[in-house]
């Protein structure tokens, strides 16, 4: 079973330049990155560094310089949606949030119809919320993953059960939304304990609940360089023991369909493979990515796509620092297939794939190669077509890369799935 992260109809039209930056004359979305945390958490492969870095004001510093530069080369457009994700963006001062947001303010035009922090439960006070509500912090994702001692204790996690229904309180004191990230399959769960997580999720009633699996890669990533020992070889042991107490793909698909169950009984609506909501509750950020429309990302490890081409920063603290000293441009993803990419982002949103707007995005050319990809998961059962709408059925949803290995234009398929997974 395979259900992967997350993570288009277009903002705004861009112009790619020789150096690698765009010109934009609409509004797009902007992804901020805090990679600091209080611990590692061992199954995480974002680009985290520890909260105590002696590099940490240096960050912050180059990661307003950032800002404003790419303000200044995008002509200060307008910003529909923030998302401010990590690492642990709760974990930041209030005198640490305020240059961060006024850095924002003068560089974009902040015409937020969404803006989201990522927290974890036990990093929230009242200062630090009352300091991202005032730069428009409209939403706070609770990166719970377990409401159970067990749970938290198998995946490595620092905070306890009860510290999430504080924070939630704490939020709606502000009267923000409230968004929960959960985490199937740890090693050792039960299909009760994942039933009894889900229910003391619901009775937070939360805005939105997201629901990943364990996913525990064992190739390092580019932030290994940010922690100290015992660096990557500890978290590969860590997951090499976590994958050999995991379900099995039969126990995953359980695990998923029980959650399809519950939510939908308590009234939340499906929207995205990963995701849930209230009605009218669903992420606008996220759903930017899903339609692979434009956004910038800025801050170590960050992914833009802007005018059709996507790219990075380095995850590398020190290679990021460089970066930014040295005005580096993005680095450049030399394998962006937007055909491909929108087809595969579409087809996790419960909207699907409109291969009509698909075509006048596209053209027919395109939209005729994208049907004839998706013939073969048709016939197995995977994909549902309704008129010019194609959708993935319940079994393709537990079987989505199996669909999108069709709709590949290259070779590279674990590659271009990781990186999709990713956004």
């Amino acid at each position: 079973m395979v259900v992967v992260k997350a993570s288009a109809d277009k903002l705004g039209s861009a112009r790619a330049t020789a150096s690698g930056r765009t010109g934009m004359t609409t509004s797009l979305s902007l992804y901020v990155h805090i990679p600091f945390c209080a611990a590692r958490c061992p199954y995480c492969d974002f680009a985290t560094a520890p909260a105590t870095s002696a590099l940490r004001a240096r960050y912050l510093d180059a990661l307003a310089t950032e800002i404003r530069r790419e303000g200044v080369a995008l002509d200060r457009p307008s910003v529909r949606t923030l998302y401010i994700g990590g690492g642990t963006p709760s974990l930041l001062e209030p005198d640490e949030i305020a240059p961060l947001a006024e850095a924002l303010r003068a560089s974009f035009d902040l015409g937020l119809e969404e803006a989201t922090v990522e927290a974890n439960p036990a990093t929230l006070d009242r200062a630090r919320l009352d300091a991202w509500h005032a730069l428009g912090v409209t939403r706070v994702s609770l990166g719970a993953q377990s409401l159970q001692a067990d749970g938290l204790r198998a995946l490595g996690r620092t905070h306890q059960p009860e510290d999430t229904a504080v924070a939630v309180d704490a939020i709606r004191s502000l009267g923000l939304a409230v968004s929960l990230d959960l985490i199937f399959g740890w090693p050792g769960q039960t299909a009760d304990a994942w039933r009894a997580d889900l229910g003391g999720a619901i009775a937070l009633r939360p805005d939105h609940l997201s629901c990943y699996p364990l996913e525990l890669v064992l190739e390092p990533e580019e932030a290994v360089a940010n922690w100290p020992n015992p660096g990557w070889e500890g978290v590969r042991r860590w997951r090499t023991a976590a994958a050999a107490a995991q379900a099995d793909d039969e126990g995953m698909a359980r695990l998923y369909r029980i959650a399809e169950r519950t939510l939908a009984a308590a009234g939340y609506r499906h929207y995205e493979i990963a995701n849930w909501s209230r009605p009218g509750s669903e992420c606008l950020h996220n759903l930017v990515y899903w339609r692979n429309a434009e956004w910038l990302g800025v801050g170590a490890g960050a992914h833009s796509h802007l005018g059709g081409l996507r790219s990075r920063r380095p995850g590398s603290l020190i290679a990021y620092l460089a970066a930014i000293a040295d005005e580096e441009p993005r680095i450049p993803d030399p394998g962006t297939d937007d055909e491909s990419d929108t087809a595969m982002l579409a087809l996790r949103l419960d909207e699907g794939l409109d291969l009509d707007g698909y075509a006048r995005r596209f053209g027919t050319r395109a939209a005729q190669r994208t049907r004839v990809a998706l013939v073969s998961p048709i016939a197995h059962g995977l994909v549902r077509l309704n008129g010019d709408v194609a959708r993935l059925t319940p079994r393709g949803r537990l079987l989505a890369s199996e669909v999108f290995v069709h709709l590949l234009r290259d070779d590279d398929v674990a590659t271009r799935t990781r990186a999709l997974a990713a956004t």
